[in-house]
């Protein structure tokens, strides 16, 4: 039982390391410059292992090399897959069925393939030379490390049918304007559009909009061809760029919605709420920038709002010691309890904040409408006042 319990912890421990589930954890941050570092280095390292005379020069020490990259890759990889089971939206499942759905996730299968051409050479000995240009894959494993790339891929995992839909729109204009100028002009241009074939390859060259001007019709007909696989060409390419686009904003606003989510969901006066009534308080919140060094709020002054951090750090100034709170952290929520009360201390941002701000009157507007949010107001400022009328009280 204790080795079990010993080999869970761990497990949660290598979990917030690997996953980055505790931001601003110091040794994940390590990890991941290490890791990035690793990656960027083999990457360069495959790319100059192109060069002949640094191949025959160095070529043994970036294959020992790569063989290390490789080994940490794969440890890394086996590390993910094996601490599946702490992801919160995996919790749930077996530890069997969690670490499968794991591995089947595009990050994970990215970093699946980027160990593939190592094995490939090593058990199928494939052609050195396309081994080490597949290598460069490897650089897409960034992408775990960057949120904005990170998101791009879960765009293209989640809308893929839809990709797939428009790529299958392409195959089909490409056919029409390949068969449409072979008629056309097959006869009249018989060595570059004499077949389907090579006036498909003409057909992507405008399809795309590159125009090589490699295959230029010289016929009436070609040319009305010409202009609308053109026109064509740029309502296609709409399509696919409107599906991301359209997808990106979706998952931007659903990534802040769960942020915003898991912050409401730990201030106490929220946290017994049910999901409905904190997203409705998600709606209230309104965005402010505060840059380094500006007052967010002066001791002495009318509680009116409380606030949360996204981004940054800063600092209230209380008698025993400043006090610093970063990504994650909130203050100021007392004054949803009672407006007229003052402020008990300074808050400064240490360094350029994003927050989110929840006003006392959006509130009460919510408080209003909802009895159980009311209740639980009331209820909170009577232990308040309890409290401090406890405290007041002579000792003995």
């Amino acid at each position: 039982m204790e080795d079990t319990r010993t080999t869970e912890t761990f497990r949660r421990l290598l979990f917030d390391v690997l996953e980055r589930s505790r931001r601003g954890d110091r040794m994940s941050r390590i990890v991941d410059i290490v890791l990035v570092c690793i990656i960027l280095a083999n990457v360069a390292a495959s790319v100059l292992d192109t060069v002949p005379v640094i191949h025959d020069r160095y070529g043994f020490a970036l294959a020992v090399f790569n063989v290390f990259c490789v080994v940490i890759f794969v440890l890394e990889y086996a590390g993910r897959i094996w601490t599946a089971p702490e992801h919160p939206a995996l919790a749930e499942m077996p530890a069997w069925r969690a670490r499968i759905a794991h591995a089947a996730s595009p990050m994970l299968v990215l970093d699946l393939i980027a160990i593939s051409p190592f094995v490939i050479e090593l058990f199928f000995g494939a052609d050195i030379a396309v081994v080490r240009i597949l290598r460069v894959i490897r650089f897409y494993r960034l992408a775990r490390y960057s949120p904005a790339l990170e998101t791009i891929v879960g765009v293209i995992a989640s809308e893929w049918r839809s990709l797939a839909g428009a790529a299958v729109l392409f195959v089909g204009l490409l056919l029409f304007s390949g068969v449409a100028m072979f008629l056309a002009e097959g006869k009249v241009q018989p060595d570059v559009l004499g077949d389907v074939p090579k006036a498909m390859w003409w057909g992507v060259v405008t399809l795309s909009t590159v125009g090589y001007g490699d295959v230029v019709p010289v016929t009436l007909p070609g040319k009305i061809v010409a202009g609308l696989t053109m026109v064509l060409g740029i309502v296609f390419f709409a399509l696919p760029v409107g599906i991301i686009a359209t997808s990106y904003l979706q998952q931007l606003r659903r990534r802040d919605f769960v942020v915003s989510f898991a912050m409401v969901a730990r201030v106490p006066l929220f946290n017994h709420l049910d999901a409905a009534v904190i997203a409705r308080l998600i709606g209230l919140l309104t965005a402010r920038r505060a840059a380094a060094g500006e007052v967010i709020i002066t001791k002495g002054e009318e509680a009116d709002a409380m606030y949360f951090i996204t981004s940054g750090k800063v600092e209230i100034e209380l008698p025993t010691g400043p006090v610093y709170l970063s990504e994650g952290d909130f203050f100021g929520e007392m004054a949803l309890v009672d407006e007229r009360q003052r402020r008990s201390a300074t808050v400064i941002a240490a360094r350029t904040c994003n927050l989110l701000v929840l006003s006392a009157r959006d509130f009460k507007h919510l408080v209003h409408a909802n009895a159980e949010i009311g209740e639980a107001v009331n209820e909170i400022a009577r232990q308040r006042r309890k409290a401090h009328r406890d405290s007041n009280e002579p000792d003995g």
